[in-house]
């Protein structure tokens, strides 16, 4: 079966092409697929580890300007899937249904769109509202990450395709030595307003008001994006330089994991976030706004962490100061994300992608 991976940017650092290329990398090894991975944009190199087996190609295009090139991103990926012989064509991110759909009318090509958000996410955009309709009537499948959004699908558009829930996953689980004397809270992601990391710095500073234990802690954030400058200012006029620190993107985002004690998740929207798989495949304890859609079924409250109502950032505060200044319950809570994590293992979800290649698409 020769399978394609359709995806905005290759060289993009983010959750989503991390475990994008991570499945991919996963399929490869299987016979039974030749796995391809085709960019819209124009990349240079990939930003996370591809094999050499899955090949890659780009229709040399910009998203920016996608209404202006939309027949001719139509026209290239119809194509480049003739040329390739495609059998499925994974659209990572269900707005390139919009593009996809038509492409592969009258061929053979079956297409998945893969909602790597929520059906409510980005919702303002007319061309993601269209795709998503479009998705759940013409495409072979859907795959969203969470059993909500499947009924959020089902919900709000006029079904005729298989919707089907697939979690993301840890490629390997690490050997966990959790470091109780670390003081060191943990977040990841782009820096971008959906991602509400004003919110956790707020939520920072109102727990240093508070009390002195911030002044022994430090808050890293790894990442870049639009509000870089925004989140600078913000933490200059909270004269919080000292504690809070914005560091770049990394390939070795596991060495971060093992130093923090604590991981923080202030999104104001999510689909099910691989940060907080990762934090707690790493024994980290976790925070998070339950918002739509993923915290609320990574997270048991009270358990191996705390899920916040959107976006109470005082009790934010209050629960973050709590486990800071308690290393017992950070203890507590660590051993049970270790427990908890099996729900999010490679060969679960994996054995779920090849069920539907395999059997649900015929």
């Amino acid at each position: 079966m020769n399978i394609c991976f359709f995806i905005q940017n290759l060289s993009f650092p983010g959750g989503t092409e991390r475990i994008s290329i991570a499945l991919a990398n996963v399929l490869s090894e299987n016979p039974a697929y030749q796995v391809n991975m085709l960019s819209l944009e124009s990349f240079d190199s990939t930003f996370f580890p591809l094999k050499n087996n899955i090949t890659t190609a780009s229709l040399h295009l910009s998203s920016t300007d996608i209404r202006k090139t939309y027949l001719k991103a139509v026209m290239r990926l119809r194509k480049y899937i003739n040329q390739n012989q495609m059998d499925v064509l994974i659209d990572v991110d269900v707005i390139l249904s919009a593009i996809s759909l038509p492409a592969t009318v009258f061929t053979k090509t079956k297409v998945i769109s893969w909602e790597h958000f929520n059906y409510f996410t980005k919702a303002e955009s007319v061309v993601r509202r269209i795709a998503r309709k479009l998705a759940a009537r013409y495409s072979a499948a859907v795959v969203t990450l969470t059993e909500q959004d499947v009924a959020f699908y089902k919900e709000n558009c006029k079904v005729k395709t298989k919707i089907i829930a697939i979690p993301n996953f840890v490629e390997e689980f690490p050997a966990v030595s959790y470091d109780k004397a670390q003081k060191i809270v943990l977040a990841v992601g782009r820096l971008e307003q959906r991602k509400g990391f004003n919110l956790l710095i707020h939520s920072w500073i109102w727990g240093g008001r508070e009390s002195e234990i911030r002044k022994d802690w430090k808050l890293l954030i790894v990442g870049s994006g639009e509000e870089k400058e925004n989140l600078e200012r913000q933490i200059r006029e909270s004269k919080a330089e000292a504690s809070i620190e914005i560091l770049p993107p990394t390939r070795s985002i596991q060495d971060y994991y093992q130093k923090a004690s604590i991981y923080v998740l202030t999104s104001r929207a999510e689909g099910l976030p691989m940060v907080l798989i990762e934090a707690q495949s790493h024994g980290l304890p976790t925070i998070a706004f339950d918002c739509k859609t993923g915290p609320r079924e990574i997270i048991s409250d009270g358990e191996d962490g705390f899920l916040i109502p959107c976006f109470d950032t005082d009790l934010y505060a209050e629960k973050l100061t709590r486990l800071m200044q308690d290393v017992s319950l950070r203890q507590t809570f660590s051993r049970n994300a270790v427990k908890n994590r099996e729900r999010f293992s490679v060969s679960k979800a994996v054995e779920k992608w090849e069920k539907l290649l395999s059997n649900d698409l015929s």
